[in-house]
């Protein structure tokens, strides 16, 4: 198991850190950012920022797509004459008659008009006269369609605004004068006006059969545009070495502002130009930086999850949560450009101590600064008031032992914060203003942790059927609403529970099964007793009087329903799934043998499946010993005296009817695992229900 564990965190560390580099690799390589860089026109600065080498100064951006604008404006479009249209506008023309030659001898122009619509057409019927006759419709077919081709070979263009049009002819490129050619509004007078005898046809048709021929080359275009953009300057002027490009206590101008910009950019290219090996020496150093850190993390969650049985799909949450906090790094630095105080540092570190542990809680937060740190540009003091104010709140939760309690968690958060970004203000002497910007981005992280903090951990806790440590330690305070409601209206059972519960703990123990939860899940395994007390044994002496007046399957149908009841009661009072799923299974689908008996012999049965608890049988280690103590603390109460070797043999006895009646066979525990199970919970048992002395009444001397 635990070198499954190992191999185990050690991929995750892996995937984790090829990710993070990723992230690395596609937004902050080559990034250089100074403080000052995030500085607005107007804004009086701190510091003054001098060019450490010469470097030229960019146009603005507005600036610099004007003169593109205006670059692309010259361009003369190129054009090209494409016969493949022609050829398809003869084609279409000689379609349109073979519809109308269909037809002939029928006077019916609405059926040649629907033809026409169906291919796509648009014809007024009134406008077809000519087709009925093959003289007129043979004229008007050859007329227009010499014409078509004589217009087609002249060229037809639309909509070029230029007096001369660039025409690419193969490799070469001749600018002729527009009116060599036909506009498309020309080309469908001459049209109209080369079908005399069908106008209004001619009319219908010619807006929809004549398209230009003079086609934009895109490819040409492309090509020219890029040339023209080429030749358009990107710099004007230069910063020279050591040059002041912001003062200190000055106003920032538009123009410091493109100067720094034009700074950022100059790092950029230079980190660019780094060689491939020198770039690769980087990326591995920080893949191992990175690795290292997270397999921290894991290694530590890695012991933790051996110790408290946790499931090793749980390592997925752990470093997911380090990708969360790179993102938003990333993101705010990269993309908005705001304080990196805004990072929700404290929100995955808070959910892993109340989840995990305060131990691993501080790990997690030294790991995930080390982790992020690079994606906060390495800065000295932001990183620090981020580790501050989550170690301090982190403490304060253990101190007050206020895991669960959101409200405190939230004022201890942001009392945190403002103690940190004080300190660290003091410490750097800054101005007013900067401290109160500072305390307003450390607010809104606050804010954002503690509202990632309520949607991770329930949802860990229930949606992933997680029982933690933390919760499962508060359902065993006995000022718990249900334990209380149990130690007043079902005093045997509350007591009959305490029992089951130190018999499994002691028994998880020793075969490496969950103690915690297999005392939780004992101490509420009967709850569903509470609604019907009296009916139980162990809550009522004359029980059987309640019984006596009922069928055997009433009453069994009585008895089995505790477990619902029980299930009913959990998930009201919220509590964990395997705890309820102890519920549900510790009777497994065992028969409720008492009333089974008495109705055999009564020979009143009713439905058989009264007698039949409904299951399932029970699924984990934590789920048998809570039946196993459950039956044997009972078995054994009913005896008044009873002997250590009898204790044994009943022990023995209910271990073999379970496996004998399958109620084991789906839990993950071994014939050993009992056998050690039966050892441990004998001297409990033994020490509790042991024949005491008889001491002499004082009286007797």
């Amino acid at each position: 198991m635990h070198n499954s564990m190992n191999s185990k965190y050690m991929i995750f560390s892996l995937l984790t850190t090829l990710i993070i580099v990723g992230i690395y690799q596609i937004f902050a390589v080559g990034k250089f950012n100074y403080p000052e860089f995030k500085l607005k026109e107007g804004q009086v600065t701190e510091s003054e920022v001098i060019a450490p080498f010469d470097f030229p100064i960019l146009k603005s951006s507005p600036e610099l797509l004007k003169e593109q604008e205006k670059a692309l404006l010259k361009v003369n479009k190129p054009y090209a004459i494409s016969d493949e249209v022609m050829f398809d506008v003869l084609a279409s023309w000689d379609s349109i008659f073979e519809i109308l030659s269909s037809s002939e001898g029928t006077n019916d122009t609405q059926v040649l008009s629907s033809e026409l619509s169906k291919a796509g057409w648009n014809v007024k019927q009134e406008d077809l006269s000519f087709a009925a006759n093959t003289n007129s419709r043979d004229k008007v077919y050859n007329g227009a369609r010499q014409t078509l081709s004589d217009i087609y070979k002249k060229g037809i263009y639309d909509k070029i605004d230029r007096d001369s049009i660039l025409i690419i002819q193969n490799e070469s490129q001749i600018e002729m004068s527009k009116d060599s050619f036909l506009s498309k509004a020309q080309a469908e007078t001459k049209f109209i006006a080369s079908i005399p005898q069908a106008q209004d046809f001619a009319k219908d048709i010619a807006g929809q059969i004549i398209k230009p021929n003079i086609l934009l080359n895109e490819t040409k275009l492309t090509e020219l545009n890029n040339r023209s953009l080429g030749s358009v300057p990107l710099s004007e002027g230069v910063v020279l070495q050591n040059e002041v490009i912001v003062r200190k206590n000055t106003r920032v101008t538009p123009e410091d502002l493109n100067k720094l910009e034009s700074l950022q950019e100059a790092y950029r290219i230079r980190n660019v130009s780094k060689s491939p090996i020198h770039e690769l020496f980087l990326m591995l150093g920080l893949f191992m930086y990175i690795f290292i850190a997270i397999s921290l993390a894991n290694h530590y969650f890695g012991v933790q999850s051996k110790e408290d049985r946790i499931p090793v799909a749980d390592f997925a949450p752990v470093n997911i949560g380090f990708v969360v906090i790179v993102l938003f790094a990333t993101v705010n630095n990269y993309v908005l450009g705001y304080s990196n105080l805004l990072v929700p540092f404290a929100m995955m570190a808070i959910s892993a101590t109340i989840l995990v542990s305060f131990e691993y809680g501080v790990l997690y937060s030294i790991c995930s600064l080390l982790v992020v740190s690079p994606f906060l540009n390495w800065e000295t003091f932001t990183p620090i008031v981020l580790l501050l104010s989550t170690l301090i709140t982190l403490i304060l939760i253990r101190r007050q032992n206020a895991y669960h309690e959101y409200t405190m968690i939230g004022v201890y958060l942001v009392a945190a914060t403002l103690i940190s970004i004080m300190i660290i203000a003091i410490y750097k002497n800054d101005p007013l203003m900067s401290i109160i910007r500072s305390i307003g981005f450390g607010l809104v992280s606050a804010i954002i942790s503690m509202s990632g903090i309520l949607g991770i951990v329930p949802l860990y806790e229930r949606k992933w059927n997680r029982a933690t440590k933390q919760t499962l330690l508060e359902l065993l305070d006995f000022n718990h609403p249900l334990l209380k409601k149990l130690a007043t209206e079902a005093v045997g059972t509350y007591h009959h529970s305490l029992v089951v519960g130190n018999l499994a703990e002691r028994a998880a123990e020793e075969i490496g099964a969950n103690p915690l939860l297999a005392r939780v899940g004992s101490y509420y395994h009967d709850i569903g007793k509470i609604i019907n007390s009296d009916i139980f044994t162990e809550n009522n002496e004359d029980s059987s009087a309640i019984h006596n007046g009922l069928e055997p399957n009433e009453s069994a149908k009585l008895i089995k329903s505790h477990v619902v009841e029980g299930i009913e009661l959990a998930k009201k009072y919220r509590l964990p799934q395997p705890v309820i799923d102890i519920i549900i299974q510790h009777h497994g689908d065992t028969t409720i043998k008492y009333f089974y008996d008495k109705a055999a012999k009564d020979n009143s049965f009713g439905e058989i499946s009264n007698f039949i608890y409904d299951g399932p049988k029970p699924q984990t280690k934590e789920a048998v010993l809570v039946m196993l103590a459950d039956i044997v603390e009972s078995t054994t109460k009913s005896k008044n005296t009873i002997a250590e070797d009898e204790i044994l043999k009943i022990i023995q006895d209910t271990i073999a009817r379970l496996i004998k009646e399958g109620q084991l066979d789906q839990a993950p525990i071994t014939i050993k695992d009992l056998n050690t199970a039966k050892v441990s919970m004998l001297p409990i048992l033994a020490s509790i229900y042991r024949k005491r002395l008889d001491y002499p009444d004082s009286s007797d001397k």
